[in-house]
């Protein structure tokens, strides 16, 4: 090789080195550069959601394989401490944003859209022979806020005053308990706080003297065997509107009808200020293929999904 090749080449890979030391590379930030289908995203959900979510992230997952969501549940209570992160984009739960949550969102400048999902409600257990065939939303109140018992006569089959019974919910810090006490009027709630639904079932169908309360996805979907299996050891008790008036039991219509009293809705509330994954996420959930996914379950999706029929003529 002459000088003056040596010379060329060595121009060329100083110039080489050069442009390599002013552009460095940086590969993308999967928390900071993700897309409505692809990136890495935190999630907080209420702990009595966590048979739907499950379903939403299983499917989409498999969608979009580039799409890492990453949910943590919570106790009501603590979800919504919780919503005042900076690295949480998405929440699923049934209470609206209060003053504080409101007041951090916009110092962050977000709009923070609350977008319905689906319709939920709580189901009152009790065991099989047990001798209350209903309750009212009124009598409701009594057994869970008030100390002196209200006798039950409707359809009863034995002398039983509700506060002879003990009230029960799946966790502590439960949006079940709290919903009930909010919409009640009632200020302290008599109840014990089991660790979970299976364990609330269980005591319920061994003890006649206890009466649950459970959110009503958690024991909606009839497909799954683990759910009938807790299904067939307690009955589920109706609840009037008004003394008097027709029982309704919670089911995927009486929900969406408006004619189960004990009922409430699931929001998805958006704190990620961009179309990234959270959108994506909730975009998913909230259209067709995300509500099909909620009709499978038992529960009543905000947004019917359409049937398509085929006639073939012969």
């Amino acid at each position: 090789m002459s000088f003056r090749g040596a010379t060329t080449v060595g121009i060329g890979v100083v110039l080489l080195a050069a442009s390599a030391s002013g552009c460095r590379f940086s590969a993308p930030d999967p928390e900071k550069d993700d897309t409505p289908t692809s990136g890495s995203v935190l999630v907080l959900a209420d702990a009595d959601c966590r048979s739907v979510i499950d379903q939403e992230l299983l499917v989409f997952s498999a969608l979009y394989p580039k799409a890492h969501v990453h949910v943590r549940y919570l106790g009501e209570a603590e979800l919504v401490k919780a919503m005042l992160n900076d690295s949480v984009r998405c929440v699923v739960t049934t209470v609206a944003p209060g003053a504080d949550q409101a007041a951090y969102f916009k110092k962050r400048q977000l709009s923070a859209p609350v977008i319905p999902i689906y319709k939920a409600g709580i189901a009152v257990v009790v065991q099989k022979n047990s001798p209350l065939q209903y309750l009212s939303v009124a009598q409701v109140a009594e057994l869970l806020g008030k100390p002196e018992g209200l006798q039950v006569t409707t359809d009863m089959e034995a002398n039983l005053h509700l506060d002879s019974l003990t009230a029960l919910f799946a966790g502590t810090g439960s949006g079940v308990a709290r919903l009930l006490a909010d919409s009640l009027g009632i200020k302290t709630i008599r109840a014990r706080a089991l660790a979970d639904v299976p364990a609330v079932v269980d005591q319920v169908a061994r003890d006649p003297r206890t009466i649950g309360f459970l959110p009503f996805e958690a024991i909606s979907d009839l497909d799954n065997p683990a759910v009938r299996a807790l299904r067939e050891q307690v009955r589920l008790l109706p609840i009037s509107p008004a003394a008097g008036g027709p029982a309704v039991q919670p089911s995927q219509s009486s929900l969406a009808d408006g004619s189960y009293p004990l009922r409430r809705t699931v929001t998805m509330v958006l704190t990620e200020g961009k179309s990234g994954l959270g959108t994506g996420f909730v975009s998913f959930v909230a259209n067709h293929k995300g509500q099909r996914i909620i009709l499978k379950l038992g529960v009543a999706p905000i947004t019917v999904p359409p049937r398509n029929v085929e006639i073939v003529h012969p």
